[in-house]
């Protein structure tokens, strides 16, 4: 579809906060403390106006038909995010309060499965997270937000790209090899199965 463009995050985008909760699907429930999906869509609209956040505006770019919003991703490299991991649980904190300190006391386990996921490498530019409207799939969009990422890498430095799939995520994982990119590591860490996977740009 040619008539896809892609615009920095807006702050007040109506969907980011939605559509980066579609991309963390099962694992938003142990960073959130609920499985609410209305409360954790509204968290993470919240996120995603903040600042210094992994899931803000601030590292999002959104592909737009005719000005609406139908996908999202959110790039950096990997040492800028490894520098968010603390700010955006303490913005977590601060927007759940209790709630989610009880949760993580709770299944602490799970919450350090996600903390010590060791999604990237140093030399690499991470694609953190990605999604697009369920009613706008199949029109190339994640294809073309994956490139535009790659683009943001080069312009960075960069020429490796990264991310993580969920091994039963099948129809993701086929699109990332069909762009490039290869398994380098398996992520097993209770009750995620991940793949890293990389690609030389």
């Amino acid at each position: 579809m040619e008539n896809i463009s892609i615009v920095n995050g807006n702050p007040m985008s109506q969907v980011g906060g939605k559509l980066n909760s579609i991309a963390l699907d099962y694992m938003a429930y142990p960073l959130i403390g609920s499985k609410n999906s209305n409360l954790i869509e509204k968290t993470f609209n919240k996120l995603w106006t903040l600042t210094s956040n992994r899931f803000s505006h601030q590292y999002a770019f959104e592909a737009q038909i005719n000005q609406k919003t139908v996908g999202m991703i959110t790039c950096y490299p990997v040492s800028e995010m490894k520098k968010l991991a603390w700010p955006t649980f303490k913005k977590l904190i601060s927007i759940r309060n209790w709630a989610l300190i009880s949760h993580s006391l709770m299944n602490f386990r799970e919450l350090w499965s996600i903390a010590s996921l060791n999604e990237g490498r140093e030399d690499e530019y991470h694609i953190g997270t990605l999604a697009t409207l369920p009613e706008s799939r199949g029109y190339g969009i994640g294809s073309k937000l994956i490139a535009f990422a790659e683009e943001q890498a080069k312009l960075s430095k960069y020429n490796k790209c990264s991310l993580t799939v969920k091994k039963e995520n099948i129809q993701a994982f086929k699109l990332y090899e069909r762009m490039g990119y290869q398994i380098v590591d398996s992520i097993e860490k209770y009750p995620y199965n991940m793949y890293r996977m990389v690609k030389h740009i």
